[in-house]
């Protein structure tokens, strides 16, 4: 009888550690976890970053290239501007004269999907 409630004292004591052992190992994975968690919560930030830098730098090409293709458009049209210039002066003071004339002929300049 005594060695049956030595096992039984001994089984208790094993069931004991094995619920404190429980506990750290379960204490441990949520460290774990929670590593893992942060870790991936960086490397999700990291990337999204890469893609906005990614998306920004498309863009700001993107935007020079309008940029220089408007500043291409303005010199064009400042250069028919002024090729124009003399010929509307020229009918208008004819206009105010009274004097005849044929009508302008309108430049066309060609789209880009003509080029």
């Amino acid at each position: 009888m005594s060695a049956l409630g030595e096992l039984e004292k001994e089984i208790d004591g094993m069931n004991a550690r094995v619920d404190e052992m429980k506990k750290r190992l379960m204490a441990h994975s949520n460290e774990q976890v929670e590593k893992l968690k942060q870790q991936l919560i960086s490397m999700a930030n990291e990337e999204a970053k890469r893609i906005v830098d990614g998306a920004r730098a498309e863009a700001e090409a993107e935007s020079a290239q309008i940029m220089k293709e408007a500043e291409k458009n303005l010199a064009n049209m400042k250069k028919n501007i002024d090729s124009s210039l003399g010929k509307a002066v020229e009918s208008i003071v004819q206009t105010v004269l009274g004097v005849e004339q044929e009508p302008l002929k309108v430049k066309k300049t060609k789209k880009k999907s003509e080029n």
